[in-house]
């Protein structure tokens, strides 16, 4: 019984988690408007190759804190900026 409440408790909190993902249904286009609408100041050429580049990061097994200074290097913007970034490029491009 003593390894079946801690069985019980995992599985709540994946069921949890999944139930707040993000939808993997975000095309490219989705994405750019995202990243658009708040920071009007990046253009799509330097978004469209930062992603690409973010993805190729992560799925080569780049941590989200090393693609992040990444991001703020390549783009010049702030570490918090550079994250959402990150962030927003992983769930809607589903690096």
């Amino acid at each position: 019984m003593n390894v079946v409440r801690p069985l019980y408790f995992l599985l709540g909190v994946a069921a949890v988690s999944l139930s707040y993902a993000a939808p993997a249904t975000a095309d490219e286009d989705d994405y750019l408007q995202i990243l658009h609408d708040r920071y009007v100041y990046l253009s799509t050429p330097q978004l469209h190759s930062e992603g690409a580049k973010v993805c190729t990061a992560t799925r080569s097994g780049t941590s989200s804190p090393q693609a992040t200074m990444m991001v703020s290097r390549d783009l010049v913007v702030t570490v918090g900026v550079a994250a959402d970034i990150v962030a927003t490029t992983v769930v809607a491009l589903g690096c």
